[in-house]
């Protein structure tokens, strides 16, 4: 029986102590990264800027699907083009729990942005991200900041999440939520304001950007490796979380906050 392909809207991974759950397309509030059935994620976005284009930065579902796979239980892989099919978005993301109760896991994930045109092309990537790392309150109150090529990111529990990139992005950015998030989405197009922290004492939010100019045929490799960790404490699988309204980004979509 052939292995049902997985819709972008509707990634799982598991392995270990791990469940990540999804949507690649979109912001969405069913995003999740349980370690241990603590929360860890809350946003995990990608965004892009073909050519330099004014408008707005373009989000995956404003690509076409190519191809989708799920080879194991915790990988998935993805291609995405314009539909012109002059460039290329794909995706590899690979889940590594870790064992149960170690409170650890990880997740790699590579991207290659490939220019199919006869023609140069700039390209502006963003990934952003938003941990949540302390659910015992209505808001994270976490530190961050970014160097050697690394962001780190902890709360007073004693959690951890690292971001590790295996190149230097044009501009890091780190904000408190909401800001950064509806800047990414509405219009004009973003360029980061390089500010790499340390930010503290706030819910922090952060996003990468890498500038590059690719010749015709030619390809961008991209490496993310995310790390999360807590200390070792008895605790159980979260409620559903409360959600608390913060405005709206790009026609009508609600950021909103979840919490448990």
């Amino acid at each position: 029986m052939a292995a049902t392909v997985p819709r972008p809207e509707q990634i799982t991974l598991t392995n270990g102590n791990s469940i990540y759950q999804a949507d690649l397309l979109r912001f969405s509030l069913d995003q999740s990264w349980l370690v241990d059935g603590v929360e860890t994620l809350f946003t995990d976005l990608y965004f892009l800027n073909l050519g330099n284009q004014p408008q707005r930065n373009l989000r995956l579902e404003d690509l076409q699907l190519v191809s989708a796979s799920q080879p194991a239980s915790n990988q998935v892989n993805f291609t995405f083009s314009t539909f012109g099919g002059s460039f290329n978005f794909a995706l590899e993301s690979i889940l590594l729990g870790g064992a149960w109760g170690s409170d650890r896991a990880t997740r790699q994930e590579t991207v290659t942005l490939t220019n199919l045109s006869n023609d140069w092309l700039d390209v502006r990537l963003f990934k952003y991200l938003d941990f949540d790392l302390q659910f015992n309150g209505p808001f994270d109150n976490d530190n961050g900041f970014f160097a050697g090529n690394t962001l780190t990111q902890n709360d007073p529990s004693g959690a951890l999440a690292t971001v590790v990139v295996d190149q230097t992005p044009t501009a890091v950015q780190l904000s408190p939520y909401g800001a950064l998030l509806a800047d990414l989405y509405n219009p004009p197009a973003s360029t980061l304001q390089h500010s790499p922290g340390p930010l503290k004492n706030t819910d922090v939010t952060a996003a990468f950007q890498f500038d590059r100019s690719l010749a015709p045929g030619e390809s961008a490799v991209f490496e993310f490796v995310m790390a999360v960790q807590r200390q070792a404490q008895t605790k159980t699988v979260p409620e559903p979380g409360t959600v608390i309204a913060l405005g709206t980004v790009a026609a009508g979509l609600a950021l909103l906050r979840r919490r448990g």
